[in-house]
């Protein structure tokens, strides 16, 4: 039989703990990241009154105007010629170009990702998880991601059918946002805490994160996405 000395369990415990510390400074890192350019970033896209630029043929002559459109509301020609400084909701001149599809998209987006939020940071703050509620939180960011893209109908839709469409601010961000979510999902598959209540450490390993806890968080980044001896992460003394 082999005996362990006292001297190896310490090592083995803090080994396990500096592994565990290091998978939370990486979920507290995702947490962020999803947080500002997931669930902001999906409000945004919603608000937004510039998902796509439409050239839109105003009056008798037929003339040119770039409009604003967004997901519930859009610019006017007078808003264009001060400036796109205000926008209305799709009335009756637009009311049967209204993006349907991308705002429920968009909405659910939201809810299934804000879920997937608030699994994860109750965990960050309570040190707490449980396994089936961390499993569907992997599901929901996926879907949410799903569903970001899926604004992106708006330009097969009958505005764009009908007017020449291109990208706007709120479309680019739709798609920051949807790699986001899925990034999410990743990190809560990667990174699952032992899912028994007994055994996690509260949340002071989230409040006292050391400058080890980065270093080896960015390390474990760069193993997982880089081709294996061909980089080395530079070291912090």
């Amino acid at each position: 039989m082999i005996r362990i000395s006292k001297q190896d369990e310490a090592l083995f415990l803090n080994t396990g703990l500096a592994n565990k510390r290091v998978r939370v400074v990486q979920l507290l890192i995702i947490g962020l990241v999803a947080l500002l350019l997931g669930w902001l970033g999906n409000f945004f896209v919603g608000t937004s009154c510039n998902f796509a630029s439409v050239d839109v043929y105003v009056g008798q002559n037929s003339e040119v105007f770039s409009l604003h459109f967004g997901l519930w509301k859009y610019s006017p020609v007078d808003s264009a010629f001060n400036g796109y400084n205000y926008c209305y909701p799709y009335g009756e001149n637009h009311k049967t170009d209204a993006p349907i599809v991308p705002r429920i998209s968009n909405l659910g987006a939201l809810l299934v990702g804000t879920y997937s939020l608030i699994v994860l940071w109750w965990y960050l703050i309570s040190g707490r998880v449980v396994e089936r509620y961390w499993r569907w939180a992997e599901r929901m960011a996926i879907i949410a991601g799903v569903l970001q893209l899926s604004t992106l109908f708006f330009f097969v839709g009958r505005l764009c059918r009908r007017s020449k469409c291109t990208f706007g601010p709120a479309s680019v961000v739709a798609l920051v946002t949807a790699v986001a979510w899925l990034g999410l999902a990743w990190e809560l598959h990667y990174n699952m805490p032992v899912p028994d209540e007994k055994k996690e450490e509260p949340a002071p390993v989230v409040t006292n994160l050391e400058m080890a806890d980065l270093q080896g968080a960015s390390q474990e980044y760069y193993e997982r996405f880089s081709p294996r001896g061909q980089y080395q992460p530079p070291s912090i003394s």
